[in-house]
């Protein structure tokens, strides 16, 4: 006999139980087949050619789905053998061995086998589930890290503004963007880098809620947004993104600005995945508790209604018992609840589509379906012929007992029942169609809900104990699609019924969004009936949503949309000022550009030279500008003219250098910009640029928003290091002027020492925005409130070739202020070729060159800068003297011979001087006749000075010829 294996000495009849049961496996175990050897893997060897290991053994314990085995010593397992560590096995997969026997051994190759029932892969990744109690910061995988940062001043600080990071809750089953409420500049970062080695996937779910388009979530990978900012996501939404091979940092932000809350105010994750980390799986994964899969699942899904998975058998979900029931995702025995009985409140009626006149009426169970029939009441019988609902208000019914409306602007006053009582709405206004849902049998057409709202009749109401919905998400929506033809309004009443709990702020809350925005304010949920309207809503597609979060009910009694198609009209509604009835009265419309409507009764065109300032009110062209009937805005003439000089400025020309500046400036949809110190204007004065081609702004201001932070290098510190990041300017473009007048400036208006500089043209611009709102607010200036305007002085040069190279601003206005005490107009100075006007004749005088062979050239020359004047020509002459030649030689002529006679004068009294002291000479030199001869000039009567010739000489007499010397040779003349 074999021999046996020796045991502890046991007493007792218990003691001889236990050795029998220890011999028992032994005894009664198999024989190991081929069937029992698995494969173990290796790691990766890097190198040119990556490869791993691989090497065979027994499964003798029956670890992988077997019943074990015994060796006996016989069995010849495969030799170690190696794979490329790139084959790659798709999500549901796992890689495995196949092998066959041959003569000479074995031949092996990678083979890629499904998961099992119960189990699942990613096909070379992993999963962070909070279902598995992943979350965890202990389970983390490797780069996964968690920061936060603060504004201070120009630079995010880590840690700073007492922010808090992402974290799991106690149990490890979601992860939140952290307690943010009340803090403001931060953002909660939760990075994970992965390193891809083939193409796979990230995916998560997630929720969030926050303050709507202020404060959210983001989602990037490497730094590239996915998904942008969400503020109100209040049901878990799974979302997938593509990975290429290679080194990847995917990131999860979430923001706040400078103030207020909302809600939660905060971002969840409930699971992350991530596929293609490797080439593929090595084994698969178990189903968490509360969940199954098939064979060849990439995930497990939860367990169904009335079903529960068991606590020992991951992946695999068993079904109540009887008279018990459960919710989706319930794990363990005691997850199923008995069934209490049925009564009346737990069914709901029901009706067929009318048919002439009558419908048959039915009972369903309300849902979720938990109650005992077999003990309670059940279901009513179905009753045949009942009537018809009534037909909703401005309605009426037909032949057939169909509702119908009275059609595209006709009404039906409340209380008329005929199709004859139906009238058509008078000229100024329109029908208002409404569509009324007060009757929640089914849902109505466009309504949609999550699963947490539950049709009864009278009502569709959600909310609620925790313990009857356990299921249920945290926030229950109501979700209407629908399409306004007209600006409208939305009518809703509610009912708020407290749990026994009573009324929690902090977790119970009602709201209504259109388009994601909430409106309405913050709806209350303390017991009580509530209406609430909201107007304002354009005409378009919008998506009405009504969300409920906590645990008291609030029951949807009435919905009445205003300005959408399907209901009827009770009454009309005037046009307002700037619209007019279509023709069949079935809205109101508004004025097309250049019309205009006071009362709303009809629209006229603006009448020529005028334009349409707004679609109430035509205003007069300025000068220089003109339009024709039914304008919106007013046009330059082709020439401009000065009465007083008579001078002819040509608009063409200089609105043509507005519309072609030099490459050297920016040119934007908003025109030409121009830049001024720190501020950036926009010139458009052609209307060839698209923001003001049909009658937008001619100038703007080009404001930064973010300009404190705009372009500036702020270092943000994160988990991974500091970095330099530059801020993206974000603009505005503020109206300095919608409309232009121009002014001739005479050519002495202003005193320049450059004679080719003077007079001009000036431009101004009204009809800007309001002084102290925003863009756009021009358009809707009410009575009383200021507008910005402009002046442009465009200085006459005929060396200046480029107009946006000498613009110069005059003033120091900001458009952007929100002060409209100083809303003064904007001052420019510029100076441009094409302001100068058109030369005139009397503008310039010929000059003449010498008569030549009977010709000779004509030159003009400017008084006044102006452009046009005349080139240089030449005219036949006849050498004949003009009147200004002969009147210059004549006054030559004369001017010579004054000149001549006073030389010929000089020269006389020089020679008779000479001649007078020669004869002296001679005389005192030669003698003289005393008889005959007397010193005394030629008719002086004698005095007693004089002497006589016949006597002596006196004493003076010789005196005086002693005196006398000798003259001088005479001269040559």
């Amino acid at each position: 006999s074999p021999k046996m294996a020796s045991f502890p000495r046991v007493r007792g009849r218990s003691g001889i139980f236990l050795a029998l049961a220890a011999l028992l496996p032994a005894a009664f175990s198999r024989q190991c087949t081929n069937s029992d050897i698995r494969a173990g893997f290796g790691t990766c060897r890097e190198g040119a050619n990556p490869e791993r290991e691989i090497y065979y053994y027994l499964d003798v314990a029956g670890s992988q789905g077997g019943s074990g085995c015994v060796d006996n010593g016989s069995m010849v397992l495969p030799p170690p053998t190696r794979i490329p560590c790139d084959v790659s096995c798709n999500p549901g997969e796992f890689l495995s061995m196949n092998f066959t026997k041959t003569p000479g051994g074995f031949a092996t190759s990678p083979i890629c086998q499904q998961c099992q029932a119960g189990e699942y892969s990613l096909g070379g990744g992993y999963d962070i589930s909070g279902e598995s109690g992943g979350w965890d910061i202990q389970k983390w995988p490797k780069g996964m890290k968690t920061w936060c940062i603060g504004r201070r001043g120009f630079h995010w600080v880590l840690g700073a503004n007492d922010c808090r990071t992402w974290s799991p809750d106690q149990n490890g089953t979601v992860i939140t963007s952290g307690d943010n409420r009340g803090k403001s500049n931060i953002m909660s970062a939760l990075t994970l880098v992965v390193v891809m080695k083939k193409s796979g996937y990230i995916s998560f779910r997630y929720q969030v809620e926050a303050e709507h388009d202020r404060d959210g979530m983001q989602f990037t990978i490497n730094s590239i947004i996915k998904l942008s900012l969400q503020s109100n996501q209040p049901t878990w939404k799974k979302l997938t993104y593509s990975l290429e091979p290679g080194s990847h940092v995917l990131e999860w932000y979430y923001w706040k600005n400078y103030g207020g809350d909302y809600g939660a105010d905060r971002a969840k994750l409930e699971i992350v995945e991530v596929s293609g980390i490797d080439f593929a799986e090595l084994e698969c994964s178990k189903c968490p508790k509360g969940t199954e899969s098939i064979p060849g699942s990439s995930a497990c899904v939860s367990c169904g209604e009335n079903e529960y998975a068991s606590d020992a058998h991951y992946g695999q979900c068993k079904p109540c018992p009887a008279d018990t029931y459960s919710f989706p995702g319930a794990v363990g025995h005691d997850s199923c609840k008995p069934r209490l009985p049925c009564i009346a409140l737990d069914y709901t009626k029901n009706f067929t589509e009318c048919n002439l006149g009558s419908r048959d009426m039915f009972y369903n169970w309300t849902l979720p379906h938990i109650c005992n029939e077999t003990t309670g009441v059940s279901l009513p019988s179905p009753v045949q012929g009942v009537p018809c609902e009534p037909c909703q208000p401005g309605m009426y019914k037909d032949a057939m007992h169909v509702c119908q409306e009275c059609g595209p602007g006709n009404y039906l006053a409340s209380g008329l029942t005929q199709q004859s009582d139906c009238e058509t709405c008078p000229l100024g206004q329109e029908s208002l169609e409404e569509v009324y849902y007060e009757y929640w049998y089914r849902w109505p057409s466009g309504f949609s809900t999550d699963g947490g709202w539950v049709l009864h009749e009278d009502y569709a109401y959600a909310g609620g104990p925790i313990d009857a919905y356990a299921n249920r998400a945290p926030s229950m929506q109501l979700t209407l699609d629908t399409t306004f033809f007209q600006d409208g309004a939305v009518n809703f009443t509610y009912e708020a019924v407290n749990s026994t709990d009573g009324y929690d702020p902090e977790t119970d809350d009602f709201g209504f969004y259109v388009d994601s925005k909430p409106l309405g304010g913050k709806l209350t949920v303390s017991e009580g009936m509530y209406t609430v309207y909201v107007e304002g809503i354009q005409a378009g597609a919008h998506k009405l949503l009504w969300n409920v979060r906590g645990t008291n009910i609030v029951r949807l009694h009435r919905v009445i949309l205003v300005g959408v198609r399907g209901g009827g009209a009770t009454g009309c509604v005037d046009c307002k000022p700037g619209f007019q009835s279509s023709a069949n009265r079935e809205s109101c419309v508004p004025c097309q550009p250049g019309y205009i409507s006071s009362t709303g009764m009809s629209c006229e065109a603006c009448p020529a030279n005028t334009y349409a300032a707004s679609t109430t009110q035509c205003l007069p062209c300025g000068p220089g500008t003109t339009s024709s009937n039914g304008a919106s805005h007013c046009t330059p003439f082709s020439t401009v003219s000065d009465e007083a000089s008579g001078h002819t400025y040509n608009l063409e020309n200089i609105l043509h250098e507005f519309d072609n500046p030099p490459s050297k400036h920016v040119n934007s949809t908003y025109g030409v910009e121009v830049k001024i110190g720190e501020r950036t204007f926009v010139f458009a004065l052609s209307r060839n640029w698209p923001s003001s081609s049909s009658g937008g702004p001619l100038l703007t201001e080009k404001v930064t928003l973010n300009g404190e932070y705009a372009n500036t290098e702020v270092r943000t510190d994160s988990a991974f290091g500091s970095q330099n990041c530059s801020i993206i300017p974000e603009y505005d473009y503020f109206s300095a002027g919608n409309e232009l007048s121009v002014y001739p400036m005479p050519a002495g208006t202003f005193d320049h020492p450059n004679p080719s500089r003077g007079g001009g043209l000036e431009f101004h611009l009204a009809n800007g925005d309001v002084c102290g709102l925003g863009p756009g607010s021009g358009n809707g200036a009410l009575e009383g409130q200021s507008l910005w305007s402009s002046k442009l002085q465009i200085l006459c040069d005929l060396d200046e070739d480029d107009i946006f190279s000498s613009v110069q601003a005059m003033n120091s206005l900001n458009l952007s202020v929100a002060d409209n005490s100083s809303c003064h107009p904007l001052m420019f100075k510029m100076a441009s070729l094409q302001a100068c006007p058109v030369c005139l004749e009397s503008d310039y005088e010929k000059g003449y060159s010498s008569c030549t062979d009977g010709k000779r050239k004509v030159t003009y020359y400017r008084k006044i800068p102006c452009i046009g004047e005349p080139s240089q020509t030449t005219e036949e002459c006849h050498m004949k003297f003009s009147a200004t030649v002969i009147g210059a030689m004549a006054a030559g002529i004369i001017v010579a011979v004054l000149i001549a006679a006073a030389f010929a004068y000089y020269l006389f009294r020089l020679r008779r001087r000479y001649l007078e002291v020669h004869s002296k000479y001679v005389l005192l030199r030669d003698g003289y006749d005393k008889n005959s001869f007397s010193l005394a000039p030629s008719g002086a009567s004698e005095t007693k000075d004089q002497f006589e010739i016949g006597g002596e000489p006196s004493n003076d007499v010789e005196e005086k010829i002693g005196d006398i010397e000798e003259p001088a040779p005479e001269p040559e003349i």
